[in-house]
Formats: structure tokens, sequence, C-alpha cells
């Protein structure tokens, strides 16, 4: 008998919930914000999940959900960031962190890291250094101004 290959039911859970933060994110992007969602797959590892250009200033964005207090940035993702960084690009990752659970509270919050935190944040989660962290609700125009600043 033939059994299929499925993803585990938090790996879903988890892309699930990046689409929906990608919407969110998408939503509040200045009008002439130009953006292109990167679906790689196999042709480019540890690529970021999107790359925006407002009033010429180029950026890429890594798009996260937290799990517990870790952020799961790969080995790949990375050296990308540090590659990109060294050759004078401007990289982010940005995760979101949402429960609404009786047990755990209810909370929402987005973390912003320049992409040289990229190991840190890999190490050591939401905890990382350099972390700017906005609450719900969220000031969608000064999250935006530090991306393109």
């Amino acid at each position: 008998m033939l059994r299929w290959r499925t993803k585990p039911k938090g790996k879903q859970n988890i892309a699930s919930l990046e689409k929906t933060f990608w919407q969110l994110f998408k939503k509040h992007l200045p009008n002439k914000c130009d953006y292109q969602r990167i679906e790689t797959g196999s042709t480019g590892r540890g690529i970021p999940d999107v790359n925006l250009c407002y009033n010429g200033v180029e950026i890429w964005v890594e798009l996260k959900i937290v799990s517990g207090r870790k952020v799961n940035i790969t080995a790949e993702q990375c050296a990308w960031h540090y590659r990109r960084i060294r050759s004078g690009g401007r990289t982010f990752i940005i995760a979101r962190d949402k429960v609404d659970k009786v047990r755990k509270g209810k909370y929402d919050k987005i973390y912003v890291w320049t992409g040289e935190n990229a190991v840190s944040v890999q190490e050591n989660g939401i905890i990382a250094e350099n972390s700017y962290i906005y609450e719900t609700p969220f000031d969608w125009e000064q999250i935006i101004a530090k991306l393109f600043m």
C-alpha cells in the first residue's frame, strides 16, 4: 500500500501563519512600494521571502513566526544575510509572536532585526539583542520607516 508523505501539522501551521503575516505586512506597505514575494523552493537556499523597493531604497525581508521563544533561521539564511550585507545590501528579519490562549495569555508582537543579527536570532530567538519590538496595535508607519530609513 502506498502512503503519501505529508508535512507535519506543525510545519503546515507555521507556513499558514507566515502567509497570514505576509498578507498583514503587505496590506500596510506604502502605495508606491514595489515588492516581489520570493518562492525559491530548491533554486536558491537562504534567499529571504520578500524583496522590496521604496523611494529608491531596496531591502530584503525574511518573515518568520515565533515558536515558543525560537525564530527558525537556517544556516543558509544566515549566510545569505551575511553575504548581502557584506556587499552593501540591506536585509531584515521580521518575526511575529502572536498568542491567544487561556494558559499562555494573549499578546501580539512584531520583532525586527537587521540581517547582521541573523546568527544571534538563530541562536537566541526573541531574546537576541538589537531588536525593535512593536506591540499591537502596530505602528505600521514606524515599522516601515525603520525598514526604509
